[in-house]
């Protein structure tokens, strides 16, 4: 019996060994349960946003060098949650031009974007155009402060990665009516852009964790609403085309661009603790050294095999690179375009805004293609008949001029920067004599503020395209060669 008694105590004190081993499992899974929880609650939420802005229309690359297609790739390996364009998507190759904008969209839709905006140069097609761009987009482009002739245009967008709520609201420059053609804004109004965020802010804020402002905005826009609205955390913008390589702070604001052509794509690297934002850094990355991405190749490839000819074509050689500024002086490319407007319009004075000279022709061949993405504007000569005061008053801010010599002063206010300005044979402009005077129709039109052209007489539009002037007078000479006349001197 002894024996039987102490066999009995000796299993139950074996399964209570073992409830005890069990309990102190449980217990230990229990806590490295807990532990895990509590270590994945603490950890932060970490979100990639990446941005573009001021493609337009470079749809490929250059040299092996930026584009949207080489865009693509990097998008693609850099995986983010978030893609964002700031706007002028159009306007400025013939691969885009020659179909309104639309190969571009069909691209943007195959990459992801979450939204884009209207940049002033989504117009330049007409609104009936922008309304057709819209409807094929699969992203929304937006903008709060835009009304748009016969049709409805969103203003924000709520948009949740990883439980984050991001609001998202489009704006777009005041400027547009005065930088592209009026009559592609008939009808569309333009709020300030303060005034626009002011209208949707407090919905905005009641909805989302962390408001992006994506707008194509000037320097002074950008700022503007990153003083007036100091709690926004982000602004991607464009418009100036200057790249940046670090953001502009302001107050606890970050301004964000990414230049022209798509040589840049920017990345933001955010980490939240729960909703709050508790780090954020940017950079840029230059898209070089990837292969386009074959899909978007695939798809803008039957766009492409209807202009490729003309793109192709060589109209002459130039002999050394013709930058599009120098700092102290008239610009060899300016000369060359300004040049030729006079030649073929017989004038004795030729005038153009410099903002519709938008790239440098490199050494070597001269393509179509080329001088389109000099001048991708559907601007066309005019001649008109203007007094010496007029000249005079045309040429109160920067003009790129033939037949003249003048000299401005930057040191001087923008509207008194003009110090002289005389013929090119060295003969004083008279204020009371009238001059033969080409320049284009935008500026006719008071884009760029010119508003002396269309008080001239004997106004005349000769409906051609200035690049199509430009490439004629290059294919006459054939060979190009730099020249720098001193007829714009820069005082600094």
């Amino acid at each position: 019996m002894r024996y039987a008694v102490g066999f009995m105590s000796t299993q139950g004190d074996l399964l209570a060994h073992r409830q005890r081993r069990f309990t102190f499992k449980l217990f230990s899974a229990v806590l490295l349960l807990s532990s895990a929880l509590a270590l994945k609650a603490a950890a932060p939420t970490h979100i990639v946003l990446m941005h573009t802005n001021d493609i337009h229309g470079h749809l490929l690359p250059d040299n092996g060098n930026g584009g949207l297609a080489v865009i693509a790739t990097i998008v693609k390996q850099q995986r983010p949650d978030l893609l964002l364009d700031a706007g002028d998507m159009f306007a400025g190759s013939l691969l885009a031009d020659s179909f309104s904008g639309e190969p571009v969209i069909a691209a943007m839709n195959l990459m992801g974007y979450a939204m884009s905006v209207l940049g002033n140069h989504e117009f330049d097609f007409g609104p009936a155009n922008v309304r057709a761009r819209i409807q094929q987009a699969k992203f929304p482009i937006l903008s709060a402060n835009v009304k748009l002739a016969g049709g409805r245009l969103g203003a924000t967008r709520i948009v949740k990665i990883k439980g984050v709520r991001f609001g998202l609201i489009g704006l777009s420059t005041e400027e547009t009516p005065t930088s592209t053609h009026p009559k592609n804004v008939a009808g569309t109004t333009f709020a300030p852009a303060v005034q626009a965020v002011g209208m949707y802010w407090q919905q905005l804020k009641a909805r989302s964790d962390f408001v992006v402002v994506v707008g194509h905005l000037s320097p002074a826009e950008e700022l503007a609403v990153a003083r007036a609205f100091p709690e926004i955390p982000l602004i991607v913008s464009g418009h100036s085309h200057a790249e940046l390589k670090e953001p502009i702070r302001e107050g606890s604001t970050a301004i964000v661009r990414t230049g022209t052509f798509g040589r840049f794509v920017g990345r933001i690297d955010m980490d939240f603790e729960g909703m709050r934002l508790t780090q954020m850094t940017s950079r840029l990355i230059e898209a070089k050294g990837v292969e386009p991405d074959r899909r978007v190749l695939e798809t803008l490839r039957p766009w492409q095999a209807k202009v490729e000819q003309r793109m192709n074509e060589v109209l002459g050689e130039a002999t050394a690179a013709l930058p599009r500024w120098i700092d102290v002086m008239d610009s060899p490319l300016c000369n060359l375009i300004t040049d030729a407007i006079r030649e073929k319009a017989g004038s004795q004075i030729a005038i153009t805004n410099t903002e519709g000279i938008r790239t440098d022709l490199p050494p070597g061949p001269i393509t179509y293609g080329r001088v389109f993405e000099i001048l991708p504007f559907e601007n066309t000569l005019i001649t008109v008949k203007l007094t010496g005061a007029q000249v005079r008053q045309s040429l109160s801010w920067l003009t790129v001029v033939s037949g003249l010599r003048v000299v401005y002063d930057t040191r001087r206010p923008a509207n008194e920067r003009l110090v002289s300005v005389m013929l090119a044979d060295g003969s004083p402009l008279v204020d009371s004599a009238v001059y033969s005077v080409a320049a284009n129709d935008f500026m006719l039109a008071g884009g760029d503020n010119y508003t002396e052209l269309a008080k001239g007489s004997e106004i005349v539009d000769t409906g051609l395209r200035l690049r199509d002037v430009v490439s004629e007078y290059i294919t006459k000479k054939r060979s190009i060669a730099p020249l720098v006349d001193g007829r714009i001197q820069i005082l600094r």
